[in-house]
């Protein structure tokens, strides 16, 4: 009967121990998503950024192609840190990734006008998205 009630302790503890250490990794791995969230997101807002102020060096070349090409590349950036914010409950910076895109949209409509004035739209754009990363640190 000891060995029974020894064996019995024993397959407990192990079972507690088991159950103990999948909830800390479910807890650490919880972590881990929200920091991978908040990275992907960074990088989004960068890639963005980039991608506005390389279209406003080529409107100062003259160069409204590539100028427009860089305002297209900037949208799906834009739009995946969009979502982003949007899963994050974050509807403050929400509505200015959306100015932003909205600023980026008559740039671009400008550029391929070869209207020198995008130049203030893309700022704009660029300046949203600046706010809204530093307002993700």
């Amino acid at each position: 009967m000891n060995r029974l009630k020894l064996g019995l302790w024993i397959g407990l503890a192990v079972i507690f121990a088991a159950v103990l250490g999948w909830l800390y990794g479910w807890s650490g791995g919880r972590s881990a998503s929200s920091a991978l969230e908040g990275t992907r997101l960074r990088v989004s807002l960068l890639q963005a950024r980039l991608q506005l102020l390389d279209a406003r060096v080529n409107l100062y070349a003259v160069n409204f192609g590539d100028a427009s090409r860089n305002l297209e590349y900037s949208k799906p950036e834009l739009t995946t840190a969009r979502g982003l914010l949007e899963r994050a409950g974050r509807r403050d910076l929400v509505d200015k990734i959306d100015a932003a895109l909205r600023s980026t949209r008559e740039a671009q409509e400008l550029t391929a006008k070869l209207n020198q004035d995008a130049n203030s739209r893309i700022g704009e754009a660029a300046s949203l998205v600046n706010d809204v990363l530093q307002a993700t640190k």
